[in-house]
């Protein structure tokens, strides 16, 4: 198999994921071992018998950062014998992979449904998910939670290359959407099972990395992958096991002995010790007829607003240049009176029918105590706990997530109300 069988958007997604340390082989020996891979394959078939909440809205725009992180983790494998076994099973899925035209994958997520794509929580129910994907010069494809969070990109238009967002069965109808840059999210690793595999045959070469096993249940083999969490968690672990990035997990691949097709994937998070199922495939079905008309609801998406993610904040000089902790002080205070000098700048992620939502919920709320703010995982901004009395007369626990990532270094509410 050769790269040239893989579109820009997928060599870059692949070269991301590949740790950038890798040891280069001879210009010729990953074709050479791929060709033996296909030989082999083809003499087995001739031969073989029939926790917390974490709303975090711009969490998606991180999108190809956010996929990378999920494989990045792990896969770093030692190069002994299972390892050596797993890339047998890793090219010849490859190679009988090459001729996909579309891919329908039904998922079950432990999940929030209106949580953002990648959020998981070992904690909560499976929540149904749909990846839907089309091989064109550039993927076309939707990851949908049932009754939640769609996420879309159905190629480039007139007026911009974007990917939007929605929350099916809302109230409101506001969505947003940001330039395409890749994929989105963790899930982002259902897209394409090639890339998938081609990352983890890849490292299967290198010389260092984590547990590597393999089942041999006999019609079908088991490549196991354990992994460690990518993030800093010196400060706190409020962000660990809320994304597959975030988590020690073990990833398993199921892997039919006679087609070398990739049959089932299944990840788990460990907890105290123990891992907990939290993504599995119940099906995988290649070269589905499919169209971009099969993506998505196109009614529920001419009802949504969308909102462009792109626009830079307004400019509000009382949120640069100081700490993450005082800038939510800043902020909360500002709910009390919704003063919008400042909250249109804050706010920048709630917008339109959220924004609404926020508002009636916190106007008028006093701030009682607030905490020091502090890194967690692989989030570019800070948290800051806090009470806050609203309006009501009830107390309640906030831990905003606040970042500054922007061009003007303005402090953004990214999360936490």
């Amino acid at each position: 198999m050769n790269n040239n069988n893989y579109n820009k958007d997928e060599q870059q997604i692949i070269q991301m994921l590949t740790p950038s340390t890798e040891v280069k082989p001879s210009a010729d020996f990953r074709q050479r071992v791929l060709d033996a891979a296909a030989a082999q394959a083809s003499s087995q078939q001739a031969s073989a018998t029939p926790q917390r909440r974490v709303r975090r809205i711009s969490y998606w725009l991180g999108a190809v950062c956010s996929a990378a992180a999920v494989i990045a983790i792990a896969i770093t494998l030692t190069l002994n014998t299972p390892a050596y076994a797993a890339r047998k099973y890793f090219s010849n899925a490859l190679i009988s992979l090459q001729e996909a035209k579309t891919m329908v994958m039904k998922l079950s997520v432990r999940t929030q449904a209106d949580e953002p794509i990648d959020y998981i929580n070992p904690a909560l129910d499976f929540v149904p998910a749909t990846v839907k994907v089309i091989y064109d010069e550039t993927m076309l494809w939707s990851i949908e939670k049932k009754n939640g969070r769609t996420v879309l990109y159905k190629g480039a238009e007139a007026t911009g290359n974007y990917i939007y967002q929605w929350i099916g069965g809302q109230d409101g109808k506001t969505g947003w959407k940001a330039e395409y840059r890749g994929v989105a999210g963790d899930l982002a690793i259902m897209l394409d099972p090639r890339i998938l595999l081609e990352a983890e045959y890849r490292t299967a070469q290198r010389n260092k990395g984590t547990k590597y096993e393999i089942l041999d249940l006999g019609e079908v083999a088991i490549v196991r992958v354990s992994t460690s969490a990518q993030g800093n968690f010196s400060q706190s672990d409020y962000m660990k096991n809320t994304s597959l990035a975030e988590a020690n997990t073990i990833r398993e691949y199921t892997f039919a002995k006679d087609s070398g097709l990739l049959y089932q994937m299944r990840i788990m998070v460990m907890v105290d010790k123990k891992p907990v199922p939290v993504v599995e495939s119940e099906s995988i079905i290649f070269n589905e007829p499919l169209s971009v008309e099969n993506l998505y609801d196109k009614e529920a998406f001419s009802r949504v607003e969308f909102l462009d993610m792109e626009a830079e904040p307004a400019q509000a000089s009382s949120l640069t240049n100081i700490p993450a902790d005082k800038a939510a002080k800043i902020i909360l205070e500002a709910m009390h009176n919704w003063d919008m000098d400042i909250l249109n700048t804050a706010m920048h992620y709630f917008k339109g029918d959220v924004m609404k939502i926020v508002e009636a919920r916190y106007k008028g709320l006093k701030l009682k105590s607030i905490g020091k703010s502090f890194k967690s995982g692989l989030y570019p901004g800070y948290f800051v706990e806090c009470k806050v009395i609203l309006a009501n007369g009830k107390e309640e626990k906030l831990t905003l997530a606040l970042r500054n990532d922007n061009k003007e270094k303005v402090w953004l509410i990214d999360g936490g109300l």
